[in-house]
């Protein structure tokens, strides 16, 4: 699977890990770990391990950000869902923090680009989680000129196989109708999969278009536009799509209408 598919949450650390077998020879002491072996092929000191009673392995490394060092967990969760998917991947990283004995300053849910806490890990890790509960981050930017249009966009509902999604030119104002709608279409693609019927608060039925197919269509100058073939640096790498009105199909091609989603997103305010 791709990386990008992967959920990624890492620790942030008070200092570096000399050794990480140390890390999770601990947390395999604890029976936080079933089982590790140094990963091959990569040159790399990263660990590969099974937990919960499973033969499915996650990587487990050693990293930095920002000046702090962390230790990076990744985990295919596309099979299990939200709620199992998520809860599994926090036990993994739970078991590790503990095992470091305190030494945890945060908690980086790096595929939703969000921070967090050991309170956060512990709870998600015992089954408490909801889309809204930060499974899936989702933010706004705007290019603040005196035309000013904005940029809404999702983190992190990639790793449970669908597309995060992204709204370009959105009219000044329409920002929170914008991030609330986004919202309401993630609930619908995690509840119902990629083939899910989605629609807008309105009822207005939408659908899924690549991002790739709209961004030669948008002025650059939007922000999140223009950057096809760039690569738009880690957690915008997966797959992402837009929304367009959903008509009726004529020659069997779909009509392409993004200013309908924007129109929609104004009147909603």
């Amino acid at each position: 699977m791709s990386t990008s598919r992967r959920s990624r949450i890492a620790l942030v650390l008070d200092a570096p890990i000399v050794d990480l077998r140390t890390v999770v020879a601990a947390a395999r002491d604890a029976g936080a770990i079933d089982r590790a072996a140094a990963r091959t092929g990569d040159g790399s000191t990263a660990q590969e391990v099974a937990w919960g009673g499973r033969l499915q392995r996650a990587v487990v490394r050693t990293d930095e950000a920002d000046g702090a060092p962390l230790i990076v967990t990744e985990v295919d969760i596309v099979a299990d869902g939200l709620v199992e998917g998520l809860g599994r991947h926090a036990a993994l990283v739970d078991g590790l923090a503990r095992a470091l004995l305190g030494r945890v300053r945060e908690v980086r849910d790096l595929s939703a680009r969000v921070v967090r806490d050991e309170a956060w890990l512990r709870r998600v890790a015992g089954g408490s989680v909801s889309a809204s509960d930060g499974a899936v981050a989702i933010e706004a930017a705007s290019s603040g000129g005196a035309r000013d249009v904005g940029w809404a966009l999702t983190h992190g509902a990639a790793r449970f196989g669908v597309p995060d999604v992204e709204l370009y030119g959105l009219p000044l104002g329409s920002g929170p109708a914008a991030l609330r709608e986004l919202d309401r279409v993630v609930a619908q693609l995690l509840s119902g999969g990629i083939g899910a019927a989605l629609s807008l608060t309105d009822g207005t039925p939408v659908r899924l278009v690549p991002v790739l197919e709209v961004w030669p269509g948008l002025p650059a100058s939007w922000p999140g536009t223009g950057r096809a073939g760039v690569d738009r640096g880690p957690g915008l790498d997966g797959p992402r799509a837009t929304l367009s009105v959903l008509h009726r199909p004529r020659f069997g091609r779909y009509r392409l209408d993004l200013e309908g989603v924007r129109e929609a997103l104004v009147g909603s305010d």
